[in-house]
């Protein structure tokens, strides 16, 4: 089978000949490879990055830019993003209620863009946000999934994103944890307006885009139970999430969402509103479940997709580490068929390449059905 083939597999619920190997190099790549790092995402096909994954014999399926264009048909709202001469990424917003800005700044040495203003500061910065994200369209551009689908070939199962829900803008975009916590408790109405506003809108933005060629759309709302409980789960996000998948499934397609945290509490919950597959589903030692205690706690049908921790991954385990977390992984394919190999999140950028490139033959010694 090809890798494409093994994942489609698993999808159908089908048993494939070995466990998928699916990768997110776009950080490595961007690090390595020293490759500006444009927040606004890929607007074409990065033939480097796809000749690594044809070196390492890993299906991309993420990182592949925006399939669609977001625009405002009310003239009323303005939306800006660009990175200035100093590194720093702006966001902003103007609408008639006001104008609300974002910067982010560029290290260096972590090749990320943490937060030095963020876009939601107070009740009236939120007003502003839900009236600008309540006005998006989206205008589909699968130009863009079949150019990278032609490139990755036999390697290629796009997903599609959408956006976060609700509560994950708040949360992982514009607002912060602590900041979005504080303004449940103190604004609970305001924002669980906000979170239902934006939840509808994503709703109305997937229909436009729903008979596209992708078959699984990707939510990266970075889940940690830590942070969005399974109270506050359930509060805002459940019932969004199954009608998610409830119209998804009606057109053959898949659900899956980045998780990228403790999973603790949470599986079960998005396996029963009918999630398909679980991105960067990371065990221990870096946080609490075992791949065996993750596998009991998702049940037989939740897709598992991930297993390799950072802290192993990179330059802080021994090779014997490494080698012994990715076997124990592919162990739980005997409880369930339903896994993929990928790392915790994205490939980090300390991992080295002989690390990468081992993972192919793991999978042939150890994933085997």
């Amino acid at each position: 089978m090809t890798p494409r083939e093994r994942i489609q597999a698993v999808y159908q619920g089908r048993t494939p000949d070995q466990v998928p190997l699916l990768l997110d190099l776009s950080h490595w790549y961007k690090k390595n490879r020293q490759v500006f790092f444009d927040l606004s995402g890929f607007t074409g096909v990065e033939s480097e990055l796809v000749a690594l994954h044809q070196q390492c014999g890993a299906a991309i399926y993420c990182e592949t830019g925006s399939h669609f264009d977001v625009y405002y048909e009310d003239e009323s709202v303005q939306s800006q993003a660009w990175t200035d001469d100093q590194g720093v990424f702006h966001t902003r917003f103007s609408t008639p209620l006001g104008t609300i800005a974002e910067e982010r700044v560029f290290n260096p040495a972590s090749y990320s863009y943490p937060v030095r203003k963020w876009l939601v500061r107070d009740l009236s910065d939120l007003r502003v946000l839900q009236y600008a994200l309540q006005r998006r369209k989206a205008r589909p551009r699968f130009d863009r999934y079949q150019a990278w689908a032609e490139a990755a070939g036999d390697l290629g199962f796009i997903y599609t994103f959408l956006s976060y829900s609700g509560l994950g803008y708040l949360i992982s975009r514009y607002m912060g944890v602590e900041n979005t916590i504080l303004a449940i408790y103190d604004y609970p109405a305001e924002v669980e307006r906000f979170v239902q506003t934006v939840n509808e809108t994503n709703l109305r933005m997937l229909d436009e885009i729903i008979d596209g060629p992708f078959e699984t759309l990707i939510v990266g709302d970075n889940h940690d139970v830590q942070v969005q409980s399974p109270a506050l789960f359930k509060r805002f996000t459940y019932e969004y999430y199954a009608e998610l998948a409830r119209r998804l499934h009606q057109r053959g397609k898949y659900l899956a969402v980045h998780v990228d945290g403790e999973m603790h509490g949470l599986l079960r919950l998005l396996d029963e509103c009918g999630v398909d597959c679980i991105d960067a589903a990371t065990p221990a030692p870096m946080f609490s479940l075992t791949p065996e205690a993750a596998r009991r706690e998702a049940g037989d049908r939740l897709i598992l997709s991930g297993g390799i921790p950072a802290t192993v991954f990179g330059g802080l385990a021994a090779d014997q580490e490494f080698i012994d977390t990715v076997k124990r992984w592919l162990d739980t394919r005997m409880q369930s068929p339903r896994l993929f190999l990928a790392a915790g999140d994205q490939v980090p950028i300390d991992a080295s390449w002989q690390r990468i490139v081992m993972l192919a033959e793991l999978v042939e010694r150890y994933g085997r059905y």
